[in-house]
C-alpha cells in the first residue's frame, strides 16, 4: 500500500506574548511550534504515515511558498502548527484555546479533515474549527492548528510546557488516524520504537531523528542513519548515562520517550534535566534553558517546592525524584498573573 504522506509545518512568526511576570520576557511562540512539530512528526510515524517537513529549516517564509512545497511533494495532506493572538499584542487578554483553521478555497476537501482534528482535540480549554481565508490553500486536505492563544496569560505560559506540546501532537494524530481509517498506535507501546544503529534507513530512522530534534538537535528528517544521526545518539547516550556504542536500544528509545523517569542529582544533563527546566519556566519560575540540573534550576524548583508544600527544599546533595516529577507534570498551574 502507498504510505499516507503528511506534510507538517511550524509557523515561526506567529508572534510573542506581552511581557511574561517574575521571566520578565515574552514568551515566543516558537517555542512551542517547533516542539509540536517534531512531536507530531514522531506520532505520525510511529502510526505508520511518513511524513513531509516543509520548512527544515526553520525559516519564517511566505504562505504561497509553503503551499508550492506541499503541492510538489504530493503530500496526502498538509497540517501548520501556530499560535494565535487577538487584539495590539500589547497585553493579556481573555481570547483562549485552540482553533483548527482550513482554507475557504477547496473547503470541502478539507473541512471534514478539520473537524476530524477538532474532535480529538478539544479539551476544557474550549476548541473551535473555523474556515479561514488567510489558510493558504492546497492540493490536500488542510488544517492550520493555532494551539491557544499567546495573547492570553495562561495559554501564553503552554509555550514551554513538554507535556502540551506531546499531547497536543498525539490528539491532533488521533484526529488524522479517524480522518485515513488508519489504527493509533500508543506512544507508550514499546514495540513500535525498533533497535536501530548506523546505516539504517526507514520512517522509524525519521521517527528517531523526530524525537532528537525536540530535545534541540537539528537532523534533518531524511530517514538517514548517517553521522549526523549517529553523533547526535551518541551525545543523547553520554548525557542520560548510557552506553554510547550500543546504538538505538529500548532504553535509549524509553529515555527519548521518558517513559520512566530517572531519579537526577545535582549536575545532570540529558532529557529528564531539559523536561524539568521546561515544566518549571513554563510554570514562571525564572532559570536557563541549558538541559542541566544546575544552581539556577535548584533555586527555582525549590522556589516551586515552597509554593507547592512548603516545607520541601532541596540541597545539592538531594535528588529529584517521581514525587517531584508528579508535581510538576500538570500542564499549566505555576504562578499566577501580577494584576
Amino acid at each position: 500500500m502507498k504510505d499516507i504522506v503528511i506534510a507538517i509545518n511550524a509557523d515561526v512568526g506567529c508572534g510573542k506574548s506581552p511581557v511574561m511576570p517574575y521571566v520578565k520576557t515574552p514568551f515566543d511562540g516558537s517555542e512551542f511550534t517547533v516542539k509540536a512539530k517534531f512531536c507530531l512528526a514522531a506520532a505520525m510515524l510511529r502510526c505508520g504515515f511518513d511524513i513531509y517537513d516543509v520548512n527544515p529549516m526553520g525559516a519564517n517564509i511566505e504562505q504561497a511558498d509553503i503551499a508550492m512545497r506541499v503541492n510538489r511533494a504530493g503530500a496526502d495532506c498538509f497540517i501548520s502548527m501556530s499560535y494565535a493572538k487577538f487584539g495590539s499584542g500589547k497585553s493579556f487578554n481573555g481570547a483562549f484555546g485552540a482553533v483548527v483553521r482550513y482554507p475557504a478555497l477547496r473547503a470541502d476537501r478539507s473541512r471534514v479533515f478539520a473537524e476530524d482534528i477538532c474532535a480529538k482535540l478539544s479539551d476544557e480549554r474550549g476548541t473551535s474549527v473555523t474556515m479561514d481565508g488567510e489558510v493558504m490553500p492546497v492540493h490536500c486536505p488542510a488544517a492550520k492548528i493555532d494551539a491557544g492563544y499567546i495573547t492570553n496569560f495562561d495559554d501564553a505560559k503552554l509555550v514551554y510546557d513538554p507535556d502540551f506540546a506531546v499531547g497536543t501532537a498525539e490528539h491532533i494524530t488521533l484526529g488524522v488516524c479517524e480522518y485515513f481509517d488508519v489504527p493509533y498506535v500508543r506512544r507508550d507501546d514499546i514495540s513500535a520504537y525498533p533497535l536501530l544503529s548506523a546505516a539504517r534507513r526507514g520512517k522509524k530512522v525519521k521517527l528517531l531523528q523526530s524525537l532528537l530534534n525536540f530535545y534541540g538537535y537539528s537532523l534533518p528528517l531524511d530517514g538517514v542513519y548517517g553521522a549526523a544521526t549517529d553523533g547526535a545518539v551518541k551525545q543523547l547516550c553520554r548525557d542520560n548515562g548510557k552506553s554510547e556504542n550500543g546504538g538505538v536500544t529500548a532504553d535509549v528509545w524509553r529515555d527519548l520517550l521518558l517513559l520512566d523517569m530517572p531519579k537526577l542529582g545535582y549536575g545532570a544533563n540529558g532529557c529528564a534535566a531539559q523536561y524539568l527546566q521546561r515544566k518549571l519556566y513554563s510554570k514562571l519560575y525564572p532559570l536557563e534553558l541549558n538541559g542541566t540540573l544546575d544552581a539556577h534550576t535548584l533555586n527555582a524548583l525549590n522556589d516551586f517546592l515552597s509554593d507547592e508544600v512548603g516545607d520541601l527544599e532541596l540541597k545539592e546533595n538531594d535528588v529529584v525524584d517521581a514525587d517531584i516529577f508528579n508535581l510538576l507534570r500538570p500542564i499549566g498551574g505555576g504562578r499566577h498573573r501580577i494584576i
